[in-house]
Order: C-alpha cells, then structure tokens, then sequence
C-alpha cells in the first residue's frame, strides 16, 4: 500500500562535498589502475593482477561481450562519471558562476546508472574468498585504492546537487516519499 507520505527529509551535503570526493576518487584512480590488485601464488610461483588484466583474461578466453562490459561498468565509465561529477561542481566551488551544462548532466546521470564498480568490489571479494580454500590469496594497494575511489564516487553521486527532475532550487532538499 502506498500513501504519498514523506518518509525521509534531508539535505544533500552540498557542491563542494561532491567535487571533493569526485576529485579525491579521480586521485584514487590513478594507483588503483597502477598498483598490483590482487596477487595469487601457489607453490612459490606468484600472478600479480593489475585492474585491467581480469578484463584482458576474459577477452584472451573467448569472452569478449563480458569483457567489455566489465571494463566498462568498472572501469570506464566510473572514471568518466567521477569526472563529469568534477566538471558540473567545480564552478561553484571554485566561486564561479555556475555553467549550464544540459548535455554533460544527461549523460552523468547515464552514467550514474552504469557506472557500478561497487559491483566489481563485490566480484573480486568474492573472488578472493573462493580462491583462498586453493591458493595465496593476497590483497593489493591497488585494490584499496579502487575501494576507497569506489566510495568517493558514491559520496559525491550522493552530494550531487544536480537531478534533471528537481528544479535546481529544490535541488538541496531531498523527501524520499512513496507514491500512491
């Protein structure tokens, strides 16, 4: 049953929490592409893993459609969602006036859909705990990196001001109501 009843009110954290944490996740990104992954061993010989290498395993095996769309939804398109999110905040932060930018807030909210690398988080602990009954199983500084990038990103998405369905001056206060 649905009731059209205010079950959340609150106001977003604001321009400049959001470009913060987009710039801070573009940061985190720079290591988290450069720095061993995951590393695996088994009778000394070790496999270090970068970011991308899972997504070159995957097209060298014959699956190219899950490789792309791995790349893509973890990694691609998180890098360019963090970086429209710093584009669409800067100006206000840095005291600008703010620029109207229609397309680029489209296309962040497209983004914002499928940009899910809390998705690939999740894979590759699960991963890791499967792998760990057979082999060494070692945690990067890449990895944490993409973690922390990861929530950088969902705290500036949740910071984000901009929502092309709420005039801009109601864009601050957020009602999550049920509708009837």
């Amino acid at each position: 049953m649905r009731c059209d009843s205010v079950l959340l009110r609150g106001v977003r954290a604001g321009s400049n929490t959001a470009f913060a944490f987009s710039i801070t996740g573009l940061a985190l990104a720079v290591p988290a592409i450069l720095l061993p992954f995951v590393s695996a061993g088994l009778s000394g010989a070790e496999r270090i893993s970068l970011l991308f290498t899972g997504v070159s395993r995957l097209w060298d095996g014959g699956m190219q459609p899950l490789a792309v769309l791995v790349f893509l939804c973890g990694g691609l398109l998180p890098f360019a969602f963090l970086g429209s999110l710093a584009v669409l905040h800067a100006p206000p932060s840095l005291g600008w006036k703010r620029a109207d930018f229609p397309l680029l807030e489209r296309a962040a909210v497209v983004l914002g859909h499928w940009a899910i690398p809390e998705v690939q988080v999740l894979a590759v602990l699960v991963a890791i705990m499967k792998l760990r009954s057979v082999v060494d199983v070692t945690i990067g500084p890449g990895f944490w990196c993409y973690c922390a990038m990861v929530l950088s990103l969902l705290i500036a998405q949740r910071s984000s001001e901009f929502n092309p369905t709420v005039p801009p001056s109601e864009a601050g206060d957020v009602d999550a109501v049920v509708p009837s």
